[in-house]
């Protein structure tokens, strides 16, 4: 089974001899997902969302096959261990797994069965479950129809042409971030005079990034 997922990591935090010591194993699918920039990793965290330490998670030969990830060095200001992506400053995009590990002195271990760390899964965890679902979908009565909730957020979005734009736009366009409604909606103005001003719903420039480059991307499941 190879460890090269093809993807040129940007210098990570040098990883020494001294610390704890730990041994992840599991089933993580979805990791070619994610493009340039961006990185899944097992990394440990202190109290900031800039990692500690950092290791890259190598794609499986065959997506969802057991993969395994060791380390060492882990120094006592690491508090907890998580798999998740961080960009090329090493901050934190969205976690998948988390492990608090402020109690153990000797050997981490991190058995985290099945993890889907998709890019699309990653969307909806940070963004539609935290900030959007609220109003698209928990109630059972979604605004403009549009539902964001797991299980229906991508068919509801991926070439779907919007009800609230007269000249038709789709909601997303796999390629094209730019021309797609979704971005208009979180980027600019055009929501000013609706029931909710969506350009401050997600604020966060890294969030509003990481859709436009899943939609460029090809906005895959």
């Amino acid at each position: 089974m190879s460890c090269d997922d093809g993807k040129i990591y940007e210098e990570s935090v040098v990883i020494a001899s001294e610390g704890r010591v730990l041994s992840m194993s599991g089933r993580i699918t979805g990791i070619d997902s994610w493009p340039d920039g961006y990185s899944i990793v097992v990394a440990g965290f202190g109290e900031s969302e800039f990692a500690v330490i950092s290791k890259p998670v190598p794609a499986s030969a065959v997506d969802g096959e057991e993969i395994s990830v060791d380390m060492s060095g882990i120094s006592g200001d690491v508090t907890r261990m998580e798999i998740c992506v961080i960009n090329q400053l090493r901050k934190k995009i969205v976690s998948f797994y988390e492990l608090d590990c402020s109690t153990i002195s000797d050997t981490i271990k991190m058995q985290v069965g099945i993890i889907n760390a998709g890019m699309f899964t990653g969307i909806q965890k940070e963004i539609f479950n935290n900030s959007c679902i609220s109003c698209h979908g928990v109630s059972g009565k979604p605004g403009a129809g549009l539902y964001l909730t797991e299980g229906k957020s991508f068919e509801a979005l991926v070439g779907k042409i919007s009800v609230k734009d007269e000249a038709g736009k789709l909601l997303v366009e796999p390629g094209k971030a730019a021309d797609s409604f979704l971005h208009e909606v979180l980027n600019t103005d055009i929501t000013g005079n609706w029931r909710i001003v969506h350009s401050d719903i997600v604020t966060s420039p890294v969030l509003l990034t990481l859709i436009d480059k899943w939609i460029d991307a090809g906005a895959k499941e």
